[in-house]
């Protein structure tokens, strides 16, 4: 084996961080709906802190999915998982490596927010463009 690198894991403040960042980049970006109606310089300013926090989150998420495939494809483990083939130490490191970030990862909240807050965000700006509220 070429002795490939198995990256280490995040510690669960740099996860939360990154979870929080994405969250509050999710909000401003629907809030925008909501100020832009009551205040102009209010909404631009959401918007940038909304795209700047998504920029900075997403380059993250990018980085934690290379990382994953890389350990899956320099170890071959899908391949090696299909033909049931006998792991290695490493490639039971890599594994472990795959399903640890998998398990800690907040992704799954973070959609699920990001959805309850577009349909809120729907809801408002149909209700204030409607003259309901």
């Amino acid at each position: 084996m070429n002795n490939i690198h198995i990256p280490e894991g995040y510690s669960l403040r740099r996860i939360q961080f990154y979870f929080w960042l994405g969250m509050f980049s999710a909000i401003f970006l629907r809030l925008i709906i909501i100020a832009d109606y009551y205040n102009g310089i209010l909404s631009k300013a959401l918007f940038y802190l909304g795209v700047i926090g998504y920029l900075v989150f997403f380059a993250h998420r990018y980085h934690v999915a290379t990382r994953r495939v890389g350990v899956l494809k320099n170890l071959d483990l899908l391949g090696k998982i299909e033909s049931r083939t006998s792991l290695t130490e490493e490639e039971y490191r890599g594994l472990e490596y795959i399903m640890w970030s998998l398990s800690v990862s907040k992704e799954r909240m973070n959609y699920l927010v990001i959805f309850a807050f577009s349909v809120i965000a729907i809801v408002l700006s149909l209700a204030l463009d409607l003259g309901l509220v």
